[in-house]
């Protein structure tokens, strides 16, 4: 009884007789055995360890906002140590921009944290930041804002005020001149005539000019 790979061979024989003259190429002696024997292609592995690997990084994106998500829940955004952790960020941003502005919502986030503290809820500590706010941004930030000012050193153009100048060109109650101060020169009004060369004092500072008066 012939074998199946015999009866095959013969089947694959019959079928090549019936092709028209020029269409069979005979197969090399060392493929003849393994001609029935169907032709796998590769997987494209790399294609397929691409995908995967981005499937990978998608579920790690969306553990990572998952978790962010559970740990920003109400109940942690409104407690004590959220509102404490807010007044020390705010602290440290003043102290590196000494604006006033920062500083100013620190009442706010104070007020919330003890709210928290002794158990209100969340409409209360909102409340409790609002009311705080507005009173740091009206009342504390004006008043520091003023002592600082009071502090500080004048600025160029107020520190011009007594000190000593000469007349370059002539200065009329109508009509004003030029003084030069230091080593600047400046526009100049005067209630008096002052000619060339005399030497004044600086009265005032009227935006870009200034007010001088004679010194004898």
């Amino acid at each position: 009884m012939a074998s199946p790979r015999h009866r095959a061979r013969v089947l694959t024989r019959k079928c090549l007789v019936g092709l028209p003259a020029g269409r069979y190429l005979a197969l090399p002696p060392e493929s003849r055995t393994h001609s029935l024997i169907p032709v796998v292609p590769k997987r494209p592995t790399m294609m397929i360890d691409r995908l995967l690997q981005d499937s990978e990084v998608a579920a790690e994106t969306q553990g990572f906002f998952s978790q962010l998500t559970e740990a920003f829940t109400p109940d942690v955004l409104m407690s004590w140590e959220f509102w404490t952790a807010a007044s020390a960020v705010l602290l440290v941003g003043e102290l590196l921009t000494a604006s006033f502005l920062l500083g100013a919502f620190v009442p706010g986030t104070a007020l919330s944290a003890i709210l928290a503290a002794l158990g209100l809820g969340m409409q209360g500590q909102l409340w409790g930041f609002m009311i705080g706010t507005v009173v740091g941004l009206v009342v504390l930030r004006p008043i520091l804002v003023a002592k600082a000012q009071e502090g500080g050193e004048p600025s160029n153009v107020d520190a011009l005020v007594g000190q000593p100048g000469v007349v370059t060109e002539s200065i009329t109650p109508s009509s004003p001149g030029r003084v030069k101060i230091r080593t600047e020169e400046w526009r100049a009004t005067a209630g008096d005539d002052l000619e060339a060369g005399v030497h004044v004092n600086i009265v005032r500072v009227d935006g870009n000019a200034v007010h001088v008066q004679s010194q004898s």
